[in-house]
């Protein structure tokens, strides 16, 4: 994440308690929170995301722990109340000393009334894309948006072929062809599309 992010989101930790693991890239989420039965709190971030997307992601988690550890139970996962404690928790971090100005920008905006995802403003989605290069999510020749591409299209991702579904709010359910199991996908992941002669192989 970034450097002066680093000691803000330790004190986050020290204030609400979790264990925190960086995790494989996953298809359905960017992070996780998780209460246990124990009492315990747990949070994972994807180790594949870029450090402005890290911190947004570690933060967003965190404003569910906040909910969890203030209320004493997990609450409406993205309603009102998380809304109100990851605006509260993102605010000191606003500023171009920790975001550039080009993802600061529709980042403030989406802090207005924020999603379950930051792929809910493509703005936002778009700026954060830019900072991949060093990523293994960095686009390739041939790369579209999931979102772009039309319903029933076949597309390659971590060299699984897909069948594009239905959009339910961020996250577009796919068919992965060889195993006929469905998953939701986030719709602003980067996929390569399989052309007709692709096609006849799949």
């Amino acid at each position: 994440m970034p450097t002066l992010a680093v000691t803000y989101c330790q004190q986050l930790q020290q204030q609400y308690p979790f264990g925190f693991r960086i995790v494989k890239p996953r298809r359905t989420r960017l992070g996780d929170f998780r209460a246990l039965p124990n009492g315990t709190a747990h949070i994972t971030v994807n180790a594949d995301l870029n450090p402005y997307a890290f911190l947004i992601t570690y933060v967003h988690e965190v404003a569910h722990c906040a909910v969890y550890h203030t209320y004493k139970r997990a609450g409406k996962p993205h309603g009102p109340i998380w809304q109100s404690q990851f605006q509260r928790l993102m605010a000191p971090l606003l500023t171009e000393s920790i975001f550039p100005a080009d993802v600061l920008a529709p980042l403030r905006y989406y802090m207005s009334r924020p999603a379950a995802t930051t792929a809910a403003q493509p703005a936002l989605m778009q700026a954060l894309r830019r900072y991949n290069v060093q990523s293994p999510a960095a686009p390739v020749q041939g790369q579209l948006v999931l979102r772009q591409l039309a319903e029933g299209q076949l597309f390659l991702l971590q060299k699984k072929t897909y069948m594009k579904g239905k959009l339910r709010r961020t996250r577009i359910v796919c068919k992965d062809i060889q195993s006929g199991r469905s998953y939701a996908v986030l719709a602003d992941v980067l996929v390569m599309p399989v052309n007709e002669n692709q096609m006849k192989n799949v």
